[in-house]
């Protein structure tokens, strides 16, 4: 067996075609059908289900996938430990990250910046579903989400910072001048809110359903950089987490009854040892809190 057989196998698993495979790994088509077929052969299974064309993978062909991208994760964790003792960190940081932990990445990039410079960083926004496959396949190596959901037992997790929700308001008279407001209040407003398929959204709806309302947003996006360019125009209202708060040509307010905070931070998948771009975040990260460098002072400007 030869690293590239399981190189060529992930491959064909994330292009679901025989030639965007090939391609991807720089060989041709029937290389890479010899080298996998060579595979199974060594195996002594059949791992592809093929007629025409790529077809999927038998059972035993999948756990061999799921072996394969665990292979290949620690082989990359090898050769970045080795440039960690060198004190010459180079690659990719994957990170999968929900919208709300968007002020964070300033941070992030200038510690790394400092301390590694040949690491270029990939930020990646997505769902929950999305966050924990990218961990369990070993395609993000650390992810920044709201910690609070009970899936996150099984993962290592480092908590970062509280966060609790504003309602971001043009600068227009909506509500008045109260520094805070209610749930029920935010309802009437004409708002943009994330998509539903967003864990925050759904805390958001959780929190208007107790209160007894359901507003329909006008606008909805994946994207919170969407929805406060809106507040900011001057047209909608929506929700953003205390640090996203302070906008120009916005006005800000708590929302309470009841009060929502999140719990901010880092979450990885279990490993011994961990891997090194993994290893790296969280040393950083907790240097990072030793040293109030994600106190809420450092993200915000009036």
């Amino acid at each position: 067996m030869y690293l590239r057989q399981f190189q060529y196998l992930v491959a064909l698993e994330q292009e679901g075609h025989f030639g965007r495979a090939a391609e991807k790994c720089h060989v041709s088509q029937p290389s890479l059908s010899s080298s996998l077929k060579s595979l199974e052969e060594e195996l002594g299974i059949p791992i592809i289900l093929r007629q025409q064309k790529f077809q999927g993978f038998t059972e035993e062909g999948k756990m061999v996938v799921t072996w394969a991208k665990r292979l290949l994760a620690d082989r990359e964790a090898m050769l970045e430990e080795l440039a960690i003792m060198r004190e010459n960190l180079n690659g990719r940081l994957r990170i999968g990250a929900i919208p709300m932990s968007s002020p964070l990445f300033p941070t992030v990039s200038q510690l790394f910046q400092k301390r590694y410079p040949a690491v270029q960083i990939d930020i990646q926004f997505m769902g929950l579903d999305q966050l924990i496959l990218g961990l369990n396949n070993f395609e993000i190596d650390v992810g920044f989400t709201d910690l609070d959901d009970p899936v996150f037992e099984r993962f290592v997790t480092m908590p970062l910072y509280e966060e609790p929700l504003y309602l971001l308001l043009p600068e227009n008279d909506w509500l008045g001048d109260e520094a805070s407001t209610s749930w029920e209040q935010a309802s009437t407003l004409p708002l943009c809110l994330l998509s539903k398929s967003m864990r925050e959204r759904r805390i958001m709806d959780e929190a208007f359903e107790s209160v007894g309302c359901q507003p329909t947003p006008i606008l909805e996006s994946n994207s919170i950089f969407q929805l406060a360019f809106h507040a900011m125009a001057g047209d909608l209202a929506t929700i953003v987490p205390k640090r996203f708060a302070h906008l120009p040509n916005t006005r800000q307010k708590l929302l309470k009854n009841p009060s929502v905070t999140q719990t901010m931070g880092l979450v990885w998948i279990q490993g011994n040892p961990v891997l090194p771009m993994t290893k790296a975040t969280t040393s950083l990260m907790q240097e990072a809190l030793e040293s109030g460098l994600l106190d809420e002072s450092t993200f915000i400007t009036d």
